[in-house]
């Protein structure tokens, strides 16, 4: 399996989050399910119906890539989730720096290596809280007012709208493993046509356009976070569990939390006016005791069924990290 990492420089604004629901409220960060539906759409747009609905059959039982999701990327600093498995750190650390561990969301690559390998001290997390600056340093919110018609009545309604533009030397990057090498290629060219349509809401308005200045097999340095023998396992996509792992959860689930995703439809460059299902993810940084595989997800509304021209599908598969630890 050959991993690469790919970065992505955006144009100008982007807005990131669950269309149609606070407008306002953006992310800097996009989940392996967004951009895996992103993909795929824009897939549908190069090749059409036929080809894409071929190519999402091959995710259900050996599917030819893995996708992470999407972190932030600044200068040299690649950030990653913090794993919510911390039962490494010592009873004197705890009490030391208990508030600021809770509030600890992103790791650099250094820091991540130190969890990974549970050899984190004093010195290591005042690092680590001192990181979380130059990770709100790369990125500005900017809210601004805007005005919709209702269609009927003529009336006008004021609402907000949040968009997140990345400084200078940021961006997004992510991680892409493949089982089957020959669709390196494609998987690159939908990823630059992808840049073409932009990526997340607000498109219309000319957000989240983007190039791809990297696409590279992994470093050293990411070859000792993916692939060293260690004990458990680090989400660093969103996971939904197949039907054949939903047994073994309990064991399984070392230390993990969820988030529930809903949204409308989109086909192509269109967005249709229906929600498919609300599906519930473990998140990234959620801890397993052995690998988790995950499952693709139909999320095809019961009653439109016969109405859309194609099923709806989510992206649950787990990419994953290892991480060290007594079990």
């Amino acid at each position: 399996m050959d991993t690469f990492l790919f970065k992505l420089k955006f144009n100008g604004s982007t807005h990131f989050g669950e269309t149609g629901i606070d407008l306002e409220n953006v992310s800097e960060r996009i989940n392996s399910d967004t951009l895996f539906s992103a993909l795929i759409n824009a897939y549908k747009e190069m090749d059409g119906l036929d080809k894409v609905s071929k190519f999402i059959a091959l995710f259900k039982n050996n599917p030819p890539f893995i996708i992470s999701s999407l972190y932030l990327y600044t200068r040299n600093h690649f950030f990653l989730p913090k794993p919510l498995y911390d039962n490494h750190i010592g009873s004197n650390l705890r009490r030391e720096f208990g508030k600021e561990l809770k509030k600890l969301k992103w790791l650099n690559i250094d820091g991540f290596i130190k969890w990974q390998r549970s050899e984190i001290n004093a010195k290591d997390i005042e690092e680590m809280i001192e990181i979380q600056n130059i990770y709100k340093e790369a990125f500005i919110i900017d809210i601004r007012p805007r005005v919709t018609i209702d269609r009927n009545t003529e009336q006008s309604t004021l609402y907000h709208s949040g968009y997140l533009y990345f400084k200078e030397e940021a961006g997004l990057y992510g991680f892409v493993s493949f089982n089957d090498n020959s669709y390196i290629g494609l998987f690159k060219e939908i990823l630059q046509f992808l840049g073409t349509l932009g990526l997340g809401g607000e498109r219309t308005y000319g957000c989240g356009t983007f190039e791809v200045i990297c696409f590279e097999k992994v470093s050293d340095s990411f070859m000792k976070i993916l692939y060293e023998n260690q004990n458990f396992y680090i989400l660093l996509s969103l996971y939904y569990p197949s039907k054949a792992e939903i047994p073994f959860l309990k064991n399984n689930a070392l230390s993990y939390d969820f988030i529930r995703k809903r949204g409308w439809i989109t086909s192509g460059r269109y967005s249709l006016p229906f929600k498919r299902k609300s599906l519930g993810f473990f998140i990234e940084g959620s801890v397993f005791k052995d690998r988790p595989i995950g499952a693709l997800v139909d999320v095809t509304p019961d009653n439109l069924i016969h109405v859309l021209p194609h099923k709806i599908y989510r992206y649950g598969l787990a990419f994953t990290a290892p991480l060290g630890g007594q079990r």
